[in-house]
């Protein structure tokens, strides 16, 4: 009676089925609806049931039903590799924005409601998602992130909340409205994409019931007689992990956003989870986010006196090495740490010159002559199959 369902693989495909990233296989392997032919989710229609009896037609219509959302369930579980490469970009994402020190900006949170973005993408079943291709993973864009938190300083600028101005915001993000084509100009802050890391290891099929389709259509007013159609959509579950990075380009700001941007971004943040949303349908109460607070740069004091930046969370999975070697890249005036054939990523400005400053001026000099300096004793931290120079070690 109802048509089965089958994917469109070739035939070396489905052995690792299982283990393909859902942008995969909701875009390159979904499952359609076979009548001889493979024709569009959204082309499936009830067969004829008008003649059977009133239990018989809704128990079809129950399994029609059914097998839509069966072809979405099919895509939601993330497989062994799909889990591994969001922890490595999320690790490698938590990694990097260290390495800007005073200038980077990084917070994480845990969704209270499902989050949904792309549902306006093209796809069979009408409602899409955004994967990152060729990853198949599910993101949200740093545009999209952007864009919320520019609408977040808008309503406290509207609410009166001190600081946030219409200067303010153009500084930060750029202008909105250009008129002349020298008036463009970028904002201090660079957004990046975010990596959810879905709760339970998959995405989950949401449903909404539009009542009143004819009226939309433009076919009948409004009224409450309308039978609802079920629509179904991915969405990234409640509880579901997210980390949101920002960096500063100081040399944009004013001098008295130089230390205020961090503060206002910290307030548009906990507006932006609360009240705003991330994704799409936040007006029903998708992509809403839990209170977080942003991990600060934190600065240690060596023996010395002298201070070295310690970015990100306090750590307990510091290493110390007791007789590493600094070596200077002149051009760049980044600095790497080795010691016993390790060797930690680049340490880059502005956290190279604060190192350097930490050193002492007879160290700091002596480095910058031969381009390397022995016998130095610092903290790393592994961070994924990485390791990163954190600071001098405290005596």
């Amino acid at each position: 009676m109802i048509p089965d369902l089958i994917a469109a693989l070739p035939d070396h495909i489905p052995a690792l089925f299982a283990d393909a990233a859902p942008g995969h296989k909701f875009h390159l392997y979904f499952t359609h609806w076979e009548a001889g032919r493979f024709t569009p989710y959204k082309d499936a229609r009830l067969p004829d049931i008008k003649h059977f009896e009133k239990p018989e037609r809704e128990r079809i219509r129950r399994e029609f039903e059914a097998r839509k959302r069966r072809a979405l369930g099919n895509v939601c579980p993330l497989g062994d590799s799909a889990k591994a490469q969001i922890t490595a970009i999320r690790t490698r994402q938590q990694a990097l924005i260290k390495h800007y020190g005073t200038n980077g900006y990084h917070i994480s949170t845990k969704s209270t409601a499902p989050f949904a973005t792309g549902l306006g993408n093209e796809h069979p079943i009408e409602n899409g998602f955004a994967f990152l291709t060729p990853y198949g993973l599910p993101y949200l864009a740093g545009s999209g992130v952007k864009g919320i938190l520019r609408r977040a300083m808008q309503e406290l600028s509207k609410d009166g909340v001190y600081g946030f101005t219409d200067e303010t915001i153009n500084t930060l993000f750029g202008p909105e409205k250009i008129d002349k084509p020298e008036d463009a100009q970028r904002g201090a802050l660079d957004f990046w994409d975010v990596f959810p890391s879905p709760a339970g290891g998959k995405l989950v099929v949401e449903i909404m019931t539009p009542h009143f389709g004819e009226y939309y259509r433009g076919n009948q007013t409004p009224h409450d007689s309308g039978a609802p159609v079920p629509v179904s959509f991915l969405a990234v579950p409640a509880k579901s992990d997210f980390d949101f990075s920002v960096v500063c380009q100081p040399q944009r700001l004013p001098e008295a956003l130089q230390t205020q941007w961090r503060r206002l971004l910290d307030q548009a943040f906990a507006h932006a989870f609360e009240w705003v949303g991330f994704g799409a349908k936040t007006s029903v109460g998708y992509g809403a986010m839990a209170a977080a607070k942003a991990a600060p740069p934190v600065v240690t004091t060596s023996g010395s006196g002298q201070s070295a930046v310690h970015t990100g969370a306090s750590s307990t999975n510091l290493q110390t090495w007791p007789a590493a070697k600094l070596t200077l890249n002149p051009s760049t005036g980044e600095i790497v740490a080795s010691f016993e054939g390790r060797s930690t990523t680049p340490l880059k400005n502005p956290l190279a010159n604060e190192l350097r400053s930490a050193l002492g001026e007879e160290r700091a000099a002596k480095l910058k002559k031969n381009k390397e300096l022995k016998g130095v004793s610092v903290d790393v931290e592994p961070l994924g199959n990485a390791l990163a120079l954190k600071r001098l070690t405290p005596s």
